[in-house]
């Protein structure tokens, strides 16, 4: 039985962490030779290595090779396709107020002929373009390819009962530009009735059902009874709703459409990155999308109907197999039962005095201590190894391997360190003014990296009061283990009045941690040696499904959000820790408990060292960063990287001639410090600017070089501009008297773009033409080969060209133009 209570926690965490493993698994992809109606990795494979040879941006050569490939293939497939030139619009956000993206897509449109032509379509939808320097694979040329596979498998069956639109965007990756231009303008939009979207944010891992519509509940419904090995969950789409970050699903949102949006990512290192080959994309994360995207678009389209609006469930998958799904109001009947557990248990346990209200108040103030102290001991993890850095952030991803395992190992140190604090208590006043020092220093340390941190501070001065309210004396296994129910009893009610969606991660560890207590004090006491065997045995089984249930949440959440805090892991070992309380109280126990819990820690921050200051290797490249910057405004050329730090390739590129870089702004175009270093002025194109005043409209017209991929132009107004027009349609560009407004035109016109304001006071204005252009300039020396250990970023390895201009108006007198 000693060995049972050393062991116990030990072997319930390494158990469960095992199955979440095999649940985070993708499956294996099936051959080329997989029945048609299947789904085939290795066949939309032959798709991906096609599309994710070159990055392929908006308005570059490659796309057109690119475009060219995905109308050759739908052709083949025997679809009707259409493409869908037309003029997409991203406003300005909230983290740049004025600037404002617009370019000329060519969205792709195959459809797939259903028996009856007049019912609402299912549209498929994917995007074509990539990011500068990324090839793609994962994002989004697995999407096309598991469209395109979707589509041959739909093709092999019977036809469906609605037509099925295949729509693949154009410009998505500088602000979801063709699916903007769809949804607002183009008039197949009528025609859809529900959106399957399909996305990448990484190249690895089990592809998520992560973001729905609106009273979706229906829609939901049939995604649980078709989908195969089903990865989603409603905490997952309510948060995402509320984030600022977008999709091309969006767009189907805001219209008011119904849909489903799958995405995996794991492996980020690979998004938006060189890296993003074929060849490194998981090609079972490929096949588990297909997985679920298929059979729910094929019971979309065979449908007599398509799901009406419902109100929406809560929903998770149980370790990767099933989709459990229930309305709102059996949300309440969960916790009902599992704080009417909590309550037998808490009245049995007073009555039988194995516990005292004092002690369950003591229990509540420890568990809230372990809940701070492992939300403190990651937040400063994240902090020391530089996540708030960008060039840190890609190093430390490289690691993420180590990170991850590294996080958790700490996180179960902390905690058992705080349950064995708790359970043998610190009968010496020093004990606690130790511990409140080390909060207090642990707590200052977060802002050693990063600049001031309040965050960190304030979950110090947590510590130290919960330290002394809950430690100095022992509390016994019931007042730890009802006040860490109590405490997640409140935090899933507070969640289902809230946010429904978020309470399923929380109400189900609850009621099945509930419900050992109750089995606990129920028989517990008993002489009989098998009942106590059982009872141990159901304990630690309530155990490892708990942790392997919240190990795959918890794993999956981290891929998503850990680098930008990794102290979102400690949420799932605060919700895991009621379930292990008991088997951590029995290892409290032991005399060298405190020793195996510091071990724990040690080991924790070993590996977090190792992910934060470990060399990323060739297989986890570093990035890099190098630009060409011809200003024809003052007849000067620069060599320029917005890195933080430059790497040695850098460096070397930089400093041409043996020019030293300096780090400075250069407005316009950059306004904050970059690493600037001269070099020789060679000869590029020069874009037209053209700046003049009709009657009392002010025009600005640029027209692009052959070849240019984004064409911008900033201007800066003594006066405010009212009535913005690009090529006489109006636009929303927020302009600021004194302050720089920006316009983004990718894929720009030929003929060249106008933008149009209303100037009816004297004023002037300064105007920047700013042009991308794919490669160095002709002419320039040697650019030695990046090393395996670094990859291009951004704009590296491009030409930029600035041109200036200024006009300056007497005020608009209307008796005079008459």
């Amino acid at each position: 039985m000693k060995t049972v209570r050393l062991l116990g926690v030990w072997v319930c965490l390494l158990l469960g962490l095992a199955i979440a493993n095999l649940a985070l698994r993708t499956p294996p992809p099936l051959p080329a030779n997989a029945p048609a109606d299947q789904f085939s990795a290795t066949r939309a494979m032959a798709d991906v290595r096609a599309i994710g040879q070159k990055p392929h941006p908006i308005g570059s050569a490659e796309i057109v090779r690119v475009r060219d490939h995905l109308l050759s293939r739908v052709s083949g497939l025997g679809l009707e396709v259409l493409v869908r030139p037309g003029e997409g619009v991203r406003d300005a956000a909230k983290w740049s107020p004025r600037s404002v993206a617009v370019g000329a897509v060519q969205n792709i449109v195959a459809t797939l002929p259903g028996t009856d032509r007049e019912a609402p379509a299912v549209l498929v939808m994917s995007h074509y373009d990539t990011v500068p320097n990324s090839p793609g694979a994962a994002d989004d040329s697995a999407g096309v390819a598991a469209a395109l596979e979707i589509a041959r498998a739909l093709k092999a069956g019977p036809p469906p009962a609605r037509d099925v639109i295949f729509l693949f965007t154009d410009g998505e990756e500088p602000g979801l530009l063709g699916a903007e231009a769809f949804f607002a303008r183009d008039p197949l939009r009528d025609r859809v009735g529900v959106v399957v979207n399909m996305e990448a944010r990484g190249d690895a891992g089990r592809a998520a059902m992560f973001q729905t519509g609106a009273d979706s509940g229906e829609l939901i419904r049939l995604y649980a009874a078709n989908a195969h090995q089903p990865t989603a969950n409603s905490l997952a789409a309510a948060v995402y709703r509320r984030m600022p970050n977008d999709t091309d699903f969006t767009h189907a949102l805001r219209k008011g459409l119904p849909g489903l949006n799958f995405a995996f990512i794991d492996d980020q290192l690979a998004y938006h990155t060189p890296l993003a080959t074929p060849d490194h994309l998981n090609q079972g994360s490929l096949q588990n999308l297909g997985d679920q995207a298929l059979p729910a678009v094929r019971a979309l389209a065979i449908g007599a109907s398509l799901p009406g609006k419902s109100p929406d469930l809560i929903y998770s998958d149980v370790l990767g197999r099933v989709l459990v799904a229930y309305p709102v109001e059996a949300g309440w009947g969960i916790l009902a039962a599992a704080g009417l557990l909590i309550l037998f248990t808490g009245f049995r346990a007073l009555r039988g005095k194995a516990v005292t209200f004092v002690e369950i108040l003591r229990g509540i103030a420890g568990f809230l201590l372990l809940s701070a102290a492992a939300v403190l001991a990651l937040h400063l993890a994240g902090r020391l190894i530089g996540i708030t850095d960008q060039q840190r952030y890609y190093a430390v991803l490289g690691q993420f391997n180590a990170l991850l395992p590294g996080a958790g190992i700490l996180l179960i140190g902390v905690c058992l360190t705080v349950l064995v604090l708790q359970a043998r208590g610190l009968a010496r006043i020093w004990g606690r003014v130790w511990i409140s020092l080390a909060a207090l220093a642990v707590g200052g340390a977060c802002s050693l990296v990063g600049g001031f941190d309040p965050v960190g501070l304030g979950l110090g001065g947590a510590v130290v009061v919960l330290a002394w309210l809950s430690l100095g004396r022992g509390v016994g296994v019931f007042g730890a283990w009802l006040g860490a129910l109590l405490v997640v009893l409140a935090l899933a009610v507070t969640a289902q009045a809230m946010l429904p969606g978020a309470s399923v991660m929380i109400a189900w560890p609850l009621l099945a941690a509930s419900l050992a207590a109750a089995l606990v004090m129920a028989v517990g006491g008993t002489r009989d040696r098998r009942v106590a065997w059982l009872l141990t045995l159901a304990i630690a089984l309530v155990a490892v499904a708990v942790v392997a249930q919240l190990g795959a949440w918890g794993a999956w959440t981290f891929a998503g959000v850990g680098l930008m805090e990794p102290a979102v892991l400690a949420v799932f070992a605060i919700l895991a820790a009621p379930a292990l309380l008991p088997l951590a109280f029995d290892f409290a126990a032991y005399r060298w408990a405190p020793i195996f819990a510091g071990v724990a820690t040690a080991a924790g921050i070993g590996l977090l060292l190792y992910a934060g200051l470990g060399d990323a290797g060739p297989t986890r490249p570093k990035l890099a960063e190098a630009s060409h910057l011809a200003d024809l405004s003052t007849g000067t050329a620069w060599r320029v990287s917005p890195q933080p730090r430059l790497d040695p390739w850098s460096t070397v590129v930089l400093s041409d001639n043996d020019a030293k870089p300096v780090r400075q702004a250069y407005p316009p175009l950059f306004r904050e410090p970059v690493w600037m270093a001269p070099t020789a002025v060679l000869p590029v194109e020069r874009p037209t600017l053209v700046i003049d005043r009709a009657g009392d409209r002010l025009l600005v017209r640029a027209v692009p070089t052959l070849g240019a991929e984004v064409l911008t132009l900033r201007l800066k107004s003594s006066v405010a501009l009212d009535q913005p027009r690009l090529n006489g349609r109006p636009i929303a560009l927020p302009n600021t008297a004194g302050q720089w407004s920006s316009l983004s035109y990718h894929a720009p016109d030929p003929n060249g773009v106008t933008l149009s304001f209303t100037a009816r006071a004297a004023g002037k204005v300064e105007v920047a033409v700013i042009e991308i252009r794919d490669g160095w300039p002709r002419g320039v020396s040697a650019i030695p080969a990046k090393p395996a250990g670094l990859m291009a970023s951004g704009y590296s390895d491009k030409t930029i060209v600035l041109d200036r201009g200024t006009l300056a108006w007497p005020a608009y007198v209307e008796n005079e133009a008459q």
